[in-house]
């Protein structure tokens, strides 16, 4: 069984276009989620939905999207959930999107997957993204047998592993706790990617002469995260044995 979770914060009508838009190419899936949960992080933006597959789960105040995914990784394994996968509302998934996600993790023996992360928008910042690989995997070096971590935004885990590790709600933002819950993962399982699996994440650029200080502040909010990031991990991040290749992890050419 493959449950979907998606953590939101709705706080204007193009976040909720978004969040809608998500949810129609989550019901053209070809391979159909066991159950959908919908889980809003406190939304100053009060909304209805139209779509009834969706379980909504809204709490009661914010906590950022770490807790809002734990809350439903603890709602998807109380109903043994065997596969969760999770996405966020600017994104749009291919219609076979979870049935390659689930196959990858039917039929191989990674414990999480990530899958191919592209721009929807058609800015050079967009393009800078894709080249960038900004929000695609990371290859461990040398073998690129696997990846060093994958967003939360295209990832899954099996339901044994959710049992085991789940996102650390000391970030408050959604930076860096999806790359803390890989590094911590990796200890024990490990992280495949799976290319046919494609989303397209809409990073909101109106026009590249318009966009530059939104791709400013993209990366200043990660940045924001580094120290508690590093606070957990300075061995790990700062050993050259785990070889980190900074590229797209989708290498056609290999």
């Amino acid at each position: 069984m493959s449950f979907l979770i998606i953590p939101c914060y709705i706080k204007n009508k193009w976040d909720l276009h978004y969040l809608n838009r998500l949810l129609a190419s989550v019901e053209s899936q070809t391979l159909t989620f066991e159950q959908v949960y919908l889980v809003d992080d406190a939304s100053p933006l009060h909304y209805t939905l139209e779509f009834s597959f969706i379980e909504y789960i809204r709490l009661p105040k914010n906590g950022g999207p770490a807790k809002a995914r734990n809350v439903g990784i603890e709602r998807a394994l109380e109903r043994d959930a065997q596969h969760l996968f999770f996405t966020d509302h600017d994104c749009i998934l291919d219609s076979s999107w979870n049935q390659h996600m689930t196959h990858f993790l039917q039929s191989t023996s990674f414990g999480a997957v990530g899958g191919l992360t592209l721009s929807w928008g058609t800015t050079l910042f967009d393009y800078y993204h894709d080249i960038n690989g900004t929000l695609s995997g990371k290859w461990l070096l040398p073998d690129r047998k696997e990846l060093w971590y994958m967003p939360s935004l295209n990832f899954g885990m099996k339901g044994q592993v959710a049992r085991e590790f789940i996102f650390d709600e000391r970030f408050p933002t959604a930076a860096g706790e999806d790359v803390d819950l890989c590094l911590r993962m990796r200890s024990k399982y490990k992280i495949g990617f799976c290319v046919k699996a494609k989303l397209w994440h809409d990073y909101g650029y109106k026009s590249t002469l318009t966009g530059f200080i939104r791709f400013i502040r993209l990366f200043m909010k990660y940045k924001s995260s580094s120290a508690t990031l590093y606070e957990g991990h300075t061995v790990l991040l700062w050993d050259s044995s785990e070889s980190i290749y900074l590229g797209n992890a989708y290498e056609p050419n290999l």
